[in-house]
């Protein structure tokens, strides 16, 4: 491994100008900054949009050091290569003592041992400090070293949401000033393309490609190098048929006895426990997330069907087509992933009814939220229904249904229930959702 060629690389490497994202790596602490999210959704930019605004501020290059771990000359790397390689960038840089020393360290989960040299590294060096990203949500849990926890401080990058991908097109998104002006037209045609299309930066930047081919690519990427690489999968078609049942199965409930029964009647033998597995590693590489049955006994909550959810709605699209004409389930997937990334603790609700997502604050329900495209005479009353049923049995006063395009309040009883549509719920605060914004 040409140590010094990585370096010298680095040193000549001219930060790209970077689309701006509402979420940032913090450093205002002294903790290890970890920075997770599912392959291709923007941590490397995340990391030249923090080393920019690091030398704005005034920090010298030769104190900051980015190192990306897919690049193909570090294939195999591990702790002894990642001594080499700070030995040899304190050898090159003229570095100002005085500062400290930034390093960045992208996908670090495929370097064998460091967890191991990131702990040394942290606590023999305070001048440093250190950002990590991966591509998996469980590269700072099940994987990390018992030795590292405390130490980390982490932050969840998803693809973009609305607003940030109204920011890149050049629209402006006030929404208090768009309800009933001509700005409104312009949202509105972009949270189409943003519904079906999804929030995958490259989307945007490359728009003479089709974007299947693009999304389509990733899915490869996640099921191979996240997910077959990683922990060794010798029974690929199974799981590639497991994945193509969930993304048809997204914003439904899902039976673990019931897929494994569908991949057999497919011609593939398979366990309840190898699809629990398998969908395990779904959730670790960001392309799904299962959504529970909220329950008073989390035994009985484990142990209940679970609704599925994908990462994004252009990537469901691209792989799943018969998603294009259901706008319904596309909204209510967008919903979701809204939540997700607003770092709620999101639940649904059924009981007599059925209600979509509820929104948990440490012990308490505080949010009910039900999504429907279409209000009509036919399912008005099941939506009004399960909402209520839902706010009810929490002690909720308000609720939340989100449309595609009615807006107005309506009071039954004592419970006030608030329609907004979907793009202009994007865009709020979330009024009746207690998760903040990233």
């Amino acid at each position: 491994m040409d140590y010094k060629k990585i370096i010298v690389q680095w040193q000549e490497f001219q930060i790209p100008e970077v689309f701006h994202r509402e979420t940032g790596i913090s450093m205002d602490h002294d903790f290890i900054s970890t920075v997770t999210g599912p392959r291709r959704a923007g941590k490397t930019y995340l990391c030249f949009q923090k080393i920019r605004s690091l030398l704005k501020d005034g920090v010298k290059k030769d104190n900051v050091l980015y190192i990306n771990f897919e690049d193909e000359k570090l294939l195999g790397a591990g702790a002894e290569d990642l001594d080499r390689l700070l030995d040899t960038f304190y050898e090159l840089s003229d570095l100002n003592e005085k500062q400290k020393i930034y390093i960045f360290l992208d996908e670090l989960q495929n370097v064998r041992d460091w967890d191991v040299w990131v702990r040394r590294l942290y606590d023999m060096n305070k001048n440093l400090k250190i950002v990590i990203t991966g591509s998996s949500s469980k590269m700072l849990s099940r994987e990390i070293s018992t030795k590292l926890r405390g130490r980390i401080f982490n932050t969840e990058v998803f693809p973009l949401s609305f607003t940030e991908f109204l920011d890149w097109k050049g629209i402006p998104r006030d929404a208090r000033e768009i309800s009933y002006s001509k700005k409104r037209f312009k949202i509105k045609k972009a949270f189409d393309s943003y519904l079906f299309g999804g929030g995958y930066p490259s989307i945007l930047i490359n728009e003479n490609v089709p974007k299947e081919t693009i999304l389509q690519g990733y899915l490869q990427s996640m099921i191979f190098k996240d997910i077959v690489e990683r922990y060794g999968i010798k029974e690929i078609k199974k799981l590639q048929i497991l994945a193509k049942l969930l993304f048809e199965s997204a914003s439904h409930e899902i039976s673990y006895s019931k897929l494994a029964n569908k991949m057999k009647s497919l011609g593939f033998n398979i366990s309840k426990n190898t699809v629990i597995e398998f969908i395990s590693y779904f959730e670790d590489a960001y392309l799904f997330f299962q959504n529970m049955k909220y329950d008073y006994s989390l035994t009985k909550q484990l142990g209940s069907i679970k609704k599925i959810y994908c990462i994004d709605n252009g990537l469901l699209n691209a792989v799943s087509f018969k998603f294009s004409g259901e706008v319904g389930k596309l909204a209510e997937n967008l919903v979701f992933i809204e939540l997700k990334r607003r770092k709620a603790d999101v639940f649904y609700h059924r009981k007599k009814h059925e209600c979509d997502f509820l929104i948990r604050e440490k012990d308490r329900v505080t949010g009910a939220i039900q999504v429907t495209t279409e209000l009509n005479e036919k399912n008005y009353k099941r939506e009004i229904e399960g909402l209520l049923e839902a706010m009810n049995f929490h002690g909720l006063k308000e609720g939340t249904i989100i449309t595609m395009d009615v807006e107005k309040e309506e009071t039954i009883g004592n419970m006030k229930i608030l329609f907004i549509p979907l793009w202009k719920w994007l865009l709020e605060a979330g009024r009746s959702n207690p998760a903040p914004k990233p």
